[in-house]
């Protein structure tokens, strides 16, 4: 009887340890600013829908000058041809982070992030953290978009190098992409992936992250957790240019003098200023502000509103995409800097001083 009771007992014992024994867990995952947000996710069981391609062969050094120059050396040793007659990557991406705190995508804190560190204010979202991704044309992209080449924009978006290859000839109107080439401007692209430091994520919510990690459990709140911190998804609104009622509604009350010369600085003088990017030639002469005051209000396709807004039908963007979405550029921002040119008129370069003394 009681070596019964001691097997049924061993039973017991060997029941209850199987049903309620804890996970396994591994060590203490440890976060760092320089680790990787792609480490992360990953180690929380997101599929990297990102990753390179073993083949073709590619070089992220070669991807950072298709980028930034347009052309590099191919691996026989030969000049590329240019990417796009006149627009690299960079004309409308920054490599750099918009902000601080990478989550951030309010065009007036990135506005004054920009002039403070003398970045420019670009259309395109960043090339920083683009890896971290999953989308590229969005809302708006989706669902207003009319153009030639819509579906190039279509099967983007999703695919980010389809995404690559649809900047390049319908934004840059430039050539297709040797698949060498894109997966080489790829590989650059994955030496700018977000790192945690770029996030500023709380100690409480690292606490939660580096547990799920460690216990393999409850990683879907831990992933959008992460998801809070750094977007997915840049939002995209195709807004129509201001009427002409409202653009006339400019005052020293209503608008900022200095915002408006940051746009201009940072945004206009980008792509214009010696034609860096651009066939119009713009500077701070007299003239240009004149020029611009002209055509500001005449729908011609020199009118800035209806160029920077997405207007199909209008002279200045019939067969150009949107440059600026309004998450992009605000309508406020566009009005600011119309006040600018404004005043630089009215009052010459002594406004520069008058509007500074005056804050």
């Amino acid at each position: 009887m009681m070596k019964l009771l001691v097997f049924v007992g061993c039973c017991v014992v060997i029941y209850l340890g199987t049903s309620f024994s804890i996970a396994p867990v591994g060590p203490v995952f440890e976060i760092t600013a320089e680790t990787k947000v792609w480490k992360i996710m990953s180690s929380l069981g997101k599929v990297n829908v990102n990753a390179l391609y073993k083949q073709p062969q590619h070089d992220a050094a070669k991807g950072e000058q298709l980028v930034s120059k347009g052309m590099t050396v191919d691996f026989r040793g030969k000049n590329t041809l240019r990417t796009s007659p006149k627009l690299t990557c960079v004309a409308c991406h920054s490599v750099e982070a918009e902000h601080p705190f990478y989550g951030i995508l309010d065009p007036q804190a990135r506005l004054e992030h920009a002039d403070s560190m003398g970045l420019p204010f670009l259309p395109g979202p960043p090339l920083y953290g683009l890896v971290n991704r999953v989308a590229f044309f969005n809302d708006d992209y989706q669902r207003l978009f009319q153009h030639k080449n819509v579906q190039a924009i279509q099967d983007g978006h999703r695919n980010i190098r389809l995404a690559i290859q649809a900047c390049n000839t319908v934004y840059a109107k430039g050539r297709t992409l040797e698949a060498w080439e894109i997966e080489s401007i790829l590989a650059y692209l994955w030496t700018l992936e977000l790192k945690m430091g770029d996030l500023g994520v709380p100690d409480s919510v690292l606490v939660l992250v580096k547990e799920s990690i460690r216990t393999n459990r409850a990683n879907s709140r831990a992933v959008n957790l992460m998801r809070r911190y750094y977007p997915e998804v840049y939002p995209a609104t195709l807004s129509p240019p201001l009427s002409m009622e409202e653009r006339q509604e400019v005052s020293p009350i209503l608008n900022d003098y200095n915002n408006g010369r940051a746009v201009y600085r940072r945004s206009c003088l980008h792509c214009h200023a010696n034609r860096r990017y651009a066939n119009l030639k713009l500077d701070r002469s007299v003239n240009t502000f004149k020029w611009l005051k002209k055509h500001m209000d005449s729908g011609s396709r020199h009118d800035f509103y209806d160029a920077i807004r997405y207007s199909p039908n209008s002279k200045a963007n019939r067969s150009q995409p949107p440059h600026y979405t309004a998450q992009r550029m605000s309508d406020q921002q566009i009005q600011d800097l119309r006040f600018y040119i404004l005043q630089r008129l009215q009052m010459g370069k002594e406004a520069d001083a008058y509007y500074e003394n005056a804050n």
